[in-house]
């Protein structure tokens, strides 16, 4: 299969942080995401010794949602050699478009975004 997974395998094996972000579909990550993390397990062996931070939105209020999109990307991790789960940035009920501005989530990983 020809496209840019191979570059972008290698930036996330040249990384000091791994930002994995994805929109909550039906209580889990979307499958653009998913098919990255699958699509890794060629070289994933290589990704070590780097923090880890997870963005997520989902249109919902609460964790319930958010659930199987954190269980499934603490499942990556814990496949890697030394990353760490450094941060979770979830944004609760954010379904339309422009949503997100205001949600406290956009503070969050702004700051997170600063100490990194």
């Amino acid at each position: 299969y020809k496209d840019d997974m191979p570059e972008l395998l290698q930036k996330m094996i040249d990384a000091d942080v791994l930002v994995l972000s994805t929109p909550v579909y039906f209580y889990c990550m979307n499958a653009q995401l998913k098919t990255v993390i699958d699509r890794t397990v060629a070289r994933y062996t290589e990704i070590e010794d780097k923090d880890a931070y997870l963005i997520a939105t989902a249109g919902e209020d609460g964790m319930k949602a958010m659930e199987g999109t954190i269980t499934s990307f603490r499942g990556f991790l814990d496949c890697l050699e030394n990353v760490r789960e450094a941060g979770l940035i979830l944004g609760h009920k954010v379904h339309e478009l422009g949503e997100v501005r205001d949600n406290p989530a956009m503070q969050e990983a702004y700051n997170s975004g600063r100490s990194v």
